[in-house]
């Protein structure tokens, strides 16, 4: 609980999940699938489009407007020139895992 999976652990887990369910991968393949995913979603971003898997979460770019920030370290006042940022926003499936965890965690909501 609370730990950091990485890519490995990730590709493992898919495959083990894809062996449950009777349908034969090798850690090969789920890699060349998981890349696959993240290049089309990289290319979606760099053409300025949104990817939304329903249920699961909404990718996409949000204009930011110029403005004016401070520099802590430097106490100096700076611009921060108008550009694009990712957002993602988690859809009904990733939000009720959260309720879960949270249940699980804190016993019950508040």
């Amino acid at each position: 609980m609370n730990e950091k999976i990485i890519r490995p652990g990730v590709i493992k887990r898919v495959v083990d999940l894809l062996k449950y369910r009777n349908m034969k991968y090798t850690q090969e393949d789920v890699e060349n699938i998981i890349f696959a995913f993240w290049d089309v979603v990289i290319g979606a971003i760099a053409n300025g489009d949104s990817i939304n898997l329903n249920g699961y979460a909404t990718i996409g770019t949000k204009y930011m407007a110029e403005r004016k920030s401070r520099n802590v370290a430097e106490n100096k006042e700076m611009i921060l020139p108008e550009h694009f940022r990712v957002y993602f926003k988690a859809g009904s499936r990733l939000n009720q895992a959260a309720t879960a965890f949270t249940q699980k965690q804190l016993g019950g909501e508040k």
